[in-house]
């Protein structure tokens, strides 16, 4: 569903964001669409090397790793053309935006932590969905 309403198209980077099972058939269908290179992004070493296993795309520990850096690098330095966001309301970040982001739910001025949908705003490419 993400892949199709992202607009997948052959030749596209995606990069997805959660390598549970939403993020996992995601994944999929953006490889089946025609995406040139599927990257999936979690934290979890079960869920990327389940993702890497049986979905067969590139992984990326966003603890380990420079997401921003490595994304561009990915893609040739644009950025993915699709970002799907799979985590849901849960995301989990570090540094001084998670706690932000924790501080806001606490005072119920904000119901979730978007960490992930905003990251896959910032590193989409110009003119990407």
């Amino acid at each position: 569903m993400g892949a199709d309403l992202g607009g997948v198209k052959p030749g596209d980077v995606v990069a997805v964001w959660g390598c549970g099972g939403v993020g996992q058939m995601a994944a999929r269908a953006a490889m089946l669409l025609g995406a040139e290179r599927v990257i999936a992004i979690d934290r979890f070493p079960e869920r990327l090397a389940m993702t890497a296993e049986h979905v067969g795309c590139e992984t990326i520990d966003y603890t380990q790793t420079d997401v921003s850096g490595e994304l561009l690098e990915r893609s040739g330095g644009r950025g993915p053309d699709v970002c799907i966001e799979a985590v849901g309301m849960e995301a989990h970040t570090d540094g001084p935006v998670n706690l932000y982001d924790k501080a806001k739910q606490q005072l119920r001025l904000e119901s979730d932590r978007p960490s992930a949908l905003r990251e896959a705003i910032y590193h989409c490419r110009k003119g990407g969905s």
